[in-house]
């Protein structure tokens, strides 16, 4: 076999979207003579593979860095480790030129429908605008080919000459979504795209959703706080907290078989439409730790009641508990890991014990 056909066959064997180890700090403070000494890790070494035409939901708490993850994987920041396969083609050290033939392929729907939308641009101009930029279709196709994806996703042909503000947030998801399905891309980020509606109205836009990705082959990563739409709508779910990912796998091992605390703590907050099922509300005590300090060892282990000693000084490991599913807990730790990771803190406070005793000695 020629190396052209192996590299060809290896395209096809990989997933669509594979993250290696992905990270994101934002510089939050810098020295006197300039240099960045501090950082706000919003993405701290991600990793998940994505089949094509599937659907990955990210849930988390606000601020845990589920649509900086996403708009990282999209280039819309630049990241700072980590490695992103596109097709199993490395997409993360393209050049900018390289990456725009690639970005008709990976589309993104913002959270805010009012937001994302240019007041100064109709419905139609924003929906086929990037379709001509990126040379799908010529002029003379433009209004036929804009007026079939409005159609696609529920807007009437009159509303092709209208503006953003004329229409209700419902109506204008749809048009975000319009202009995201315009590029015929493979990859839909869905960043929180019914956060902002009404709960008639989220049922539309999912339920579209979910009929637009088996009409049109799409494979989506959908960000969310709603764990009901994340169950509905969702083939596998990651977990995120404070930048890591703490849990991964489908979602029936996720929901079923919940192996986290601090996913078990999330999926506790969930209500159940029956007045006579009492609740077993985990309550996590404290807040949330800043990402520009994280604590030490695992970063659950603040707000976590199963903490033990090990989750104070030695970050988890990120593996494969059970088939397919993933966790980053001490709970599973094999016999060997927590001898090792004995050992680690017992070296860590022997060297503290020796500093103490040299620091004293000195002031003496």
């Amino acid at each position: 076999m020629s190396e052209i056909a192996e590299r060809t066959q290896a395209a096809d064997d990989a997933p669509l979207l594979e993250v290696k180890n992905l990270k994101k700090y934002f510089v939050v403070g810098k020295s006197f003579f300039g240099k960045p000494n501090a950082f706000l890790k919003a993405v701290d070494g991600i990793s998940f593979r994505l089949e094509k035409g599937k659907t990955l939901g990210i849930v988390g708490e606000s601020g845990c860095g589920k649509s900086t993850m996403g708009r990282t994987i999209l280039r819309l920041y630049d990241q700072t480790d980590g490695e992103v396969y596109f097709h199993g083609r490395k997409i993360s050290d393209l050049s900018n030129r390289a990456f725009d033939k690639l970005r008709p392929n990976m589309q993104m729907i913002f959270q805010d429908p009012y937001a994302s939308l240019s007041p100064r641009l109709t419905v139609g101009e924003i929906i086929g605008e990037s379709a001509l930029q990126h040379k799908l279709i010529t002029k003379s196709e433009y209004r036929d080919y804009v007026l079939g994806v409005m159609k696609t996703c529920g807007l009437q042909p009159h509303y092709f000459e209208r503006y953003p503000h004329e229409f209700s947030g419902g109506q204008r998801q749809r048009i975000c979504i319009a202009r995201a399905l315009a590029l015929k891309p493979e990859l839909v980020v869905c960043d929180e795209p019914v956060s902002a509606l009404d709960v008639s109205i989220q049922a539309q836009i999912i339920n579209m959703l979910k009929e637009l990705r088996a009409s049109l082959g799409l494979t989506y990563i959908f960000i969310s706080h709603d764990l009901s739409v994340v169950k509905h709508i969702s083939d596998d779910v990651g977990v995120m907290y404070l930048g890591s990912m703490v849990e991964y796998g489908s979602k029936e091992r996720v929901f079923d078989h919940t192996l986290h605390p601090y996913t078990r703590a999330l999926f506790s907050a969930v209500p159940v439409p029956n007045p006579h099922v009492k609740m077993n509300r985990i309550l996590l005590k404290g807040d949330i730790p800043s990402p520009v300090n994280p604590p030490k060892g695992c970063k659950f282990h603040t707000r976590c009641e199963n903490c033990m000693e090990v989750c104070e000084h030695v970050p988890p490991v990120y593996k494969e508990v059970e088939s397919g599913h993933f966790c980053a807990c001490h709970l599973y730790n094999t016999a060997e890991e927590n001898a090792a990771f004995a050992e680690q803190i017992a070296l860590e406070r022997a060297a503290l014990a020796s500093a103490e005793k040299n620091g004293h000695v000195a002031q003496a």
